[in-house]
């Protein structure tokens, strides 16, 4: 009987799961929290945002993040109340985004009105591997 993935210790979003679970003999395509190597998404999954994939970025509070965008994140947990302010992509609002297991804060959720959103994930929160 094949192995089935616990999707709930996992806390893993089910599509996630399911997914994994088809292909999980090739686990080169996914990203991980690089804290605890819970499966986030799809290395495949990555998208151009304002002409690039990584972008350098600073708060308000002055602390600099290099992210990533990323079409899914389905190992993430959303959280907190869309806000406007202070977004480094005109016309998106932001979420935080948290290691859906382990809870470590791994980005931000960016949507807008029109239904468009990506995931900016930290870049060095996250781990691959990717020929």
């Amino acid at each position: 009987m094949p192995e089935v993935i616990d999707e709930q210790r996992q806390g893993l979003d089910p599509a996630l799961g399911r997914l994994l679970e088809r292909h999980k003999e090739s686990r080169k395509d996914y990203i991980y929290c690089a804290a605890c190597s819970t499966v986030i998404g799809r290395f495949g999954d990555r998208i151009e945002v304002n002409g690039g994939h990584e972008h350098h970025c600073v708060n308000p509070h002055g602390l600099r993040f290099h992210i990533g965008c990323f079409r899914e994140a389905l190992g993430c947990d959303i959280s907190g109340a869309p806000q406007a302010a202070d977004s480094w992509f005109m016309g998106f609002r932001w979420r935080i985004a948290s290691c859906g297991d382990c809870k470590r804060h791994l980005g931000w959720y960016f949507d807008r009105p029109d239904q468009n959103y990506f995931y900016g994930l930290i870049l060095n929160r996250i781990q691959y591997d990717h020929d």
